[in-house]
């Protein structure tokens, strides 16, 4: 009799300890759930007031609830798995419960397989009684995270009518307690428990999607301002800098480093020109615009542009574009800002001008003598006035003036067909190199009685695969830019024979010519190529030119294989190069 008592009471004391525990785990149980609730409201606070909750701090409230969902069921181990919204597997996601990082890593199912797939295709909690034996455990391969035993209940999100109640669930993934201790097994009172904690975990981890959805999206949007071409800055409606990217950064000489967001506007753009024509955007957008006269309405608005100088002191034309950004409420909360570089576009448009100024005006200089020289014949209809020898030179400055009329014409012509695409025809021959100078030499030499033509070439002569006309006009357009922009001195034609290269594998030809003429600045050297440049100086445009000439002859040097560059100094004159292979590399097969 004794000994029944004996074991009433020791039943009685587990009885207590039990309902003790018990009340000790529904406490932490309801004070994990006050916390999980707290954060909800801070979530709602936080998007009411504009100040968004880090996404560290979700992922420690996840890591107090892993830790409390272990304490309260009793298990070693507690891992949450979401699905993949690339995949569609389910994966083990930080943090853990008694798991380290590379079984977390690691940790990664199809949904169709394993004993997470089940819970999560199912909806349903599911037990695991015996890892290594059941089949699901297998397929997981959960022994090798040193499972033995398990729980698993799916983690819904509910979404809720105006009434309360429930109009859609979504399965997000699962939550697993593994390893209850003791030797135990998982029960019923486990699974309500885990169940409970699971709504709890679904709400803390869809809100932290939810977050890094929207900062992988608005890291999205900062990446692709930033690798806009064009420049952009969004100013609020306090007038501070929301947004600004790299290119409007490079525009108005703001360092990378400098910190301008929240910045006031007029403090951080220092461009008068600019300033002014934001300040006005920003009233038109905001509804504070001057009233506009009847008369002004009718005239076409252009759009807005504004100058920047760089640190070289190279000039940029930037069109400004502006529109005001509201949210959904139609609430205007900004102005952004557009700055397009139309620099090039300007410079074609001016350059076109005075193309068309130029060309008329060296159409019209031989026209004036072939005109006047071919009246003076016509007129002394008996061959009276002048004798043979006075003919001959007026016959000879009209066949002059006739070829300087028929270079600008193929110059032209040559212009239309690269811009067409149609190429320049070439007639590959071995040319004596030395020989083709000299036949531009003996030309140019009639042309001058100011300047010393020399040629210097080594080894003296030599042979490469070229077209010999036009290897002729590269020569011929740089000895004559030599002597047309040099007031005279020495103009020396160089020619040199380089060995084979990983470039040249047949080695290549170096030419040259070099001048005592006026010079070019480095601006004015990246430019030379470019088609209808010339010169600012004032002693380059009094010698005219169209623009035309070196354009042509890059495109010759490139249909040679070739590369050209110029070495020069201003005040002591330039040395216009070009390099082209011996032997030219075999033509393509037409596609």
């Amino acid at each position: 009799m004794t000994f029944q008592n004996d074991e009433v009471q020791l039943l009685q004391q587990e009885i207590t300890k039990l309902k003790a525990e018990n009340a000790r785990l529904k406490s932490e149980l309801n004070e994990e759930q006050n916390r999980v609730s707290e954060l909800q409201r801070g979530n709602s606070a936080a998007e009411a007031t504009d100040v968004p909750i880090s996404f560290s701090e979700y992922e420690e409230a996840l890591r107090r609830l892993v830790q409390r969902t272990a304490m309260i069921v009793q298990a070693e181990k507690c891992v949450i798995l979401v699905r993949d919204r690339e995949t569609g597997d389910l994966f083990a996601r930080s943090p853990a419960w008694g798991m380290t990082e590379d079984q977390v890593f690691s940790y990664r199912i199809p949904v169709s397989t394993g004993f997470s797939g089940e819970c999560f295709r199912t909806g349903k909690a599911q037990t695991l009684e015996n890892a290594i034996h059941d089949r699901r455990g297998a397929e997981e391969n959960l022994q090798a995270y040193g499972v033995k035993n398990g729980v698993s209940v799916p983690l819904l999100i509910e979404k809720h009518d105006e009434n309360s109640r429930v109009v859609d669930r979504t399965i997000i993934g699962v939550l697993h307690c593994f390893n209850k201790r003791y030797g135990s097994e998982f029960v019923d009172e486990d699974v309500r428990l885990l169940e409970r904690l699971a709504r709890n975990a679904a709400a803390v981890i869809a809100n932290a999607q939810a977050y890094q959805e929207v900062m992988e999206e608005k890291q999205k949007l900062v990446q692709t301002l930033e690798s806009l071409t064009a420049g952009l800055i969004l100013i609020n409606q306090r007038g501070q800098v929301a947004q600004i990217n790299a290119q409007a950064r490079a525009i108005f000489h703001i360092a990378s480093t400098a910190s301008v967001v929240d910045r006031k506007y007029k403090d951080v753009i220092k461009h008068d020109q600019g300033l002014q024509i934001i300040d006005r955007c920003i009233k038109e957008c905001s509804g504070e615009a001057p009233e506009v006269h009847h008369d002004e309405e009718t005239l076409p608005r252009l759009p807005d542009e504004i100058t920047v100088n760089d640190d070289e002191g190279d000039e940029f034309i930037y069109q400004v574009h502006a529109a005001g950004v509201r949210d959904g409420s139609d609430t205007l909360i900004g102005t952004v800002f557009i700055f397009n570089d139309i620099t090039d576009i300007r410079n074609v448009e001016k350059m076109k001008t005075e193309f068309v100024s130029i060309v008329s005006h060296e159409l019209r200089t031989p026209l004036t003598p072939m005109k006047g020289f071919v009246r003076t014949l016509l007129d002394d209809e008996n061959e009276e006035w002048y004798d043979r020898e006075s003919r001959r030179e007026f016959y000879s400055i009209i066949e002059t003036n006739v070829d300087r009329l028929s270079r600008l014409i193929n110059d032209l012509l040559n212009v239309s067909r690269i811009e067409r695409g149609a190429g320049i025809e070439m007639n590959w021959q071995d040319v004596e190199v030395r020989k083709a100078a000299e036949s531009v030499v003996d030309i140019q030499k009639g042309r001058t009685d100011r300047h010393s033509l020399v040629i210097d070439f080594e080894p003296s002569e030599f042979v490469a695969e070229s077209d010999p006309d036009i290897i002729q006009n590269i020569l011929q357009n740089f000895v004559s830019n030599a002597i047309k922009y040099s007031e005279g001195g020495e103009v020396r034609v160089i020619g040199r024979m380089q060995e084979p290269s990983e470039e040249f594998p047949d080695g290549a030809v170096l030419l040259g010519v070099k001048d005592q003429g006026i010079g070019l600045t480095p601006a004015e050297i990246k430019k030379i190529g470019e088609k209808f440049f010339r010169s600012d100086n004032k002693k380059a445009r009094s010698a005219g030119g169209t623009g035309i000439g070196l354009f042509l002859v890059k495109s010759l040097i490139a249909a040679h294989h070739g590369t050209m560059w110029v070495d020069s100094e201003v005040g002591k004159g330039s040395t216009f190069w070009f390099k082209f292979p011996v032997k030219q590399p075999p033509a393509e097969p037409a596609k």
